[in-house]
């Protein structure tokens, strides 16, 4: 296997682990937010508070869900091409 493939790997894999943890915090978000104990659990990253601010809670988290789904995805088939 050639470096440039390996390296190629290795960001497929870290883009697929970083979109997890975007995912994951989404998600963790919007269930707090309907269960009520979203103001006294755990900060909002300021990175993702722009969603929220300018989208609402709701609609922020789902695209914040599917943009983070997409780069699941493309990481995914990138990692599968090579």
């Amino acid at each position: 296997m050639s470096k440039e493939v390996r390296t190629s790997k290795i960001e497929s894999i870290v883009e697929i682990f970083f979109g997890f943890i975007w995912f994951a915090m989404s998600v963790l978000v919007l269930v707090l937010y309907f269960t009520g104990g979203l103001g006294s659990s755990i900060p909002v990253p300021k990175i993702f508070i722009f969603f929220y601010k300018i989208l609402g809670i709701v609609p922020g988290g789902i695209v914040q869900i599917l943009i983070s789904g997409a780069i699941i995805i493309h990481g995914i088939y990138s990692l599968i091409k090579k």
